[in-house]
């Protein structure tokens, strides 16, 4: 099994794995839940249920994660197909550099990023862009502390975005937005129930949680 070569953004967040890949975990995209809407309310009404209980700091930092992981099951059914796309990016780079098998370096293989950051000017990415599935396009930037990022952008939304500073981000799609809306009112409201109304500054998380060191001693 080849091993990932590790990446190094200036920001981390969680939706970024070590070697530069999307954090699947974190992330909406179609296919991703096979799970009924009646077992999603459940879920998100139990998960309120411990974050109305929970200590502040690495308990509550590991609810708000897998408030991140229920969210992107919820949204799923009307998202974008991003794993998808994202492997055909791969693909465009593969192919662009004339190897089939991913590009490998020191000891593992390069991630996207790690391949686009380390990519020459003379490789000339930015010139062109790339048709993928679904009608979405890929380009790929020149960043301005050199190599490249990636954009794959689809109706006008920039659903999939890499680069060296904070790893992977994404927008949410119009459908996508409306469903974050619904969850989060399932949620908060069992939160308000399983607090009996005493709960203040409501506000959705982050879509991108900053990785913190001490949450791998409770994972």
């Amino acid at each position: 099994m080849i091993s990932r070569v590790l990446f190094k953004a200036e920001k981390t967040t969680v939706i970024t794995t070590k070697s530069g890949e999307p954090n699947w975990l974190y992330i909406p995209t179609a296919g991703r839940c096979k799970k009924t809407k009646e077992q999603l309310v459940f879920e998100i009404k139990e998960l309120a249920n411990r974050a109305a209980n929970a200590k502040e700091g690495i308990e509550e930092e590991h609810i708000n994660r897998e408030v991140l992981k229920l969210r992107a099951d919820y949204l799923s059914d009307v998202s974008p197909n991003r794993k998808e796309l994202y492997h055909q990016a791969e693909n465009v780079i593969k192919s662009h550099d004339g190897n089939k098998k991913g590009a490998l370096h020191g000891m593992g293989e390069m991630s996207l990023l790690y391949s686009l950051e380390h990519a020459t000017g003379n490789q000339n990415l930015s010139d062109n862009s790339y048709t993928l599935a679904g009608g979405a396009t890929l380009t790929f930037p020149i960043m301005t502390g050199g190599g490249y990022g990636v954009v794959i952008e689809q109706a006008g939304v920039k659903i999939m975005n890499g680069d060296n500073v904070v790893g992977w981000s994404y927008e949410m799609t119009q459908a996508e937005l409306q469903k974050k809306d619904e969850f989060y009112s399932i949620y908060y409201n069992a939160l308000k129930n399983a607090k009996k109304g005493f709960v203040d500054n409501l506000r959705d998380l982050p879509d991108y949680l900053e990785e913190k060191s001490s949450f791998d001693s409770f994972a």
